[in-house]
């Protein structure tokens, strides 16, 4: 099956046919005489009547390898390996766009008599100009994952949510989320305060699960164990109040972002949907569904369908030679290795080609984001400027530190930013005087960041003097060339970068926590504002 009118290789980007992976499941699946009954569900989907699909061999019915490539025909074919008990299945067909085709490839390994790996990609290839491919998984991956004994990194899965409840299941969803075998995001519903009502999250939850079945973990969080959660994680990695929260595979508190685990508030969804129906359901399928491991991690967990075919071939025609057939047999099967090889060659390109654009989309969307928010802050600097020419309100200092995220946010926000390990470094903070710790990223917002920004004598000055009056000093982190050694301690993760924090502000050189205070920092020329990765302790240098 192909388009018709393909352009050539110098045709623009727009009528350049592109392969989108659109979605990949991998299910371990168990049950008696399991692959058989997994291969025959395969089977029945794929002849369905409605299906134009004609001249189906009987024995593909029994499993058999076979192929249908009639030009009045979807195209279907299966590869099967007997010896080593693999099965693979691919279907190509139009649906109602028919600018589109959509290739459905699935590959079943028995592990044993009532244990199987299930996996399915799905394919779509269309024309540059068409509207992006919207993601989704074959219908009948859904009586796998719902009627089989199936599991998705572990946990079996089900046509109902995760009930997050009590202390014990907020444990267990913590230690899922930080385990190294997870490969799939878990997006968590949370319900309105004091609400223990499954169906009182803000979007229903389980047509989202038909719809992500085998790719998405997800939970309900009730008002209880947002509470625990919060207590547990800190509140920049939590979700409460009716939000959700999709927890991507690297979870990790101590180092990650809170960014990178995207939270959508009860009230953004609500805009969503007031647009239209529906809208952010859509979009939560969309960014779920998205392949974010490396292709060779997801084509080495499920072998494509091509290159399934060409072992096949190369097998057969290593059995023919070792048979003793014919030259001109052997040569007949020598021309179809190569033809599928360059078929398996041909589709590896087409998804490099997509991915390529797909890259060089992303690299042109963050220059534009960085240009608009370089705009942006351009803008808050001028209002800042103006607003210091006139008596400006002094910034209220709270008691503790349990209200410092709040505060940041309300206080800091385009000026300085606290890193996930700041806010965690905080909670456990045992320094005595918590005024100075707000005085301290005030100075930042105020004084430091001014002087990055504009540069000059009077502001260098004017940060020196802030410093004498709070008793702080600004100084290269200790580590200094040494930083590696001490681990990840003096480097943050932010963005896709890994940088060092590598100045500090420091007050006092005891050792004891609570008269030592340290605040370790870097300053990002990209958006031009102070990032704190760690306070108020001492990280620790080769000295300590």
């Amino acid at each position: 099956m192909k388009f018709q009118n393909e352009p050539s290789g110098q045709a623009d980007f727009e009528n350049r046919i592109l392969v989108q992976v659109s979605s990949q499941v991998s299910l371990e699946v168990s049950g008696e005489n399991i692959f058989r009954t997994l291969q025959e569900r395969i089977l029945k989907w794929a002849f369905d009547p409605q299906r134009n699909l004609k001249g189906i061999p009987d024995g593909a019915w029994e499993g058999k390898s076979f192929e249908i490539d009639a030009d009045n025909s979807e195209g279907a074919a299966a590869v099967a390996l007997d010896d080593l008990k693999y099965y693979a299945f691919r279907l190509r067909e139009r649906l109602k766009d028919r600018n589109r085709i959509w290739t459905t490839e699935v590959g079943l390994a028995e592990r044993s008599a009532d244990e199987a790996v299930f996996g399915c990609r799905l394919i779509c290839s269309q024309r540059g100009n068409s509207e992006p491919a919207p993601r989704s998984i074959p219908r009948f991956v859904r009586g796998m994952a719902f009627k089989q004994n199936a599991r998705l990194d572990g946990r079996r899965t089900s046509p109902d949510p995760w009930i997050v409840n009590r202390e014990n299941d907020v444990s267990e969803l913590i230690s899922f989320l930080e385990s190294p075998r997870r490969k799939h995001p878990v997006v968590v519903f949370a319900l309105p305060e004091e609400s223990g009502d499954v169906d009182q999250t803000i979007v229903p939850v389980r047509p989202f699960i038909r719809r992500t079945v085998g790719f998405v973990h997800t939970a309900v969080l009730t008002s209880e164990a947002s509470f625990a959660l919060t207590d547990k994680l800190g509140r920049e990695f939590s979700v409460f109040r009716q939000a959700v929260r999709t927890y991507n595979p690297g979870f990790d508190p101590e180092s990650g972002l809170f960014s990178d685990h995207p939270m959508a508030t009860a009230a953004r969804v609500r805009e969503w949907e007031n647009t239209k129906e529906g809208a952010f359901v859509e979009f939560l399928v969309h960014q779920t569904l998205r392949l974010t491991r490396p292709r060779f991690d997801l084509e080495r967990e499920h072998p494509p369908f091509q290159q399934v075919k060409r072992l096949s071939v190369e097998r057969a025609r290593r059995a023919a030679k070792a048979a003793g057939q014919s030259a001109t047999e052997l040569l007949a099967l020598a021309e179809e290795e190569v033809s599928t090889a360059r078929a398996e060659a041909q589709e590896s390109l087409d998804l490099a080609v997509n991915a390529e654009a797909e890259k060089e989309q992303a690299l042109k969307d963050l220059r534009e984001m960085e240009a608009r928010y370089m705009a942006l802050q351009s803008r808050v600097d001028a209002l800042q400027a103006r607003s210091a020419g006139g008596n400006r309100q002094e910034t209220e200092i709270p008691d503790s530190l349990d209200e410092l995220q709040a505060w940041a946010e309300n206080n800091l926000s385009g000026s300085v930013e606290l890193h996930s390990r700041a806010l965690r470094g905080a909670k456990d903070a045992e320094y005595e005087d918590v005024a100075l710790i707000y005085k301290a990223l005030l100075l930042l917002r105020d004084f430091y960041v001014p002087m990055r920004r504009n540069g000059g004598a009077e502001l260098k000055s004017a940060f020196d003097n802030r410093c004498r009056e709070l008793g702080i000093e600004e100084q290269p982190a200790f580590a200094g060339t040494r930083a590696a050694e001490q681990g990840d301690a003096y480097f943050v993760r932010f963005g896709q970068r890994r940088i060092e924090l590598d100045r500090h502000l420091k007050r006092g050189n005891s050792r004891e926590p609570r008269h030592c205070f340290r605040l370790y920092f870097f300053f990002d020329e990209t958006t031009r504002q102070a990032v704190v990765g760690w306070l108020p302790s001492h990280l620790a240098t080769r000295a300590s």
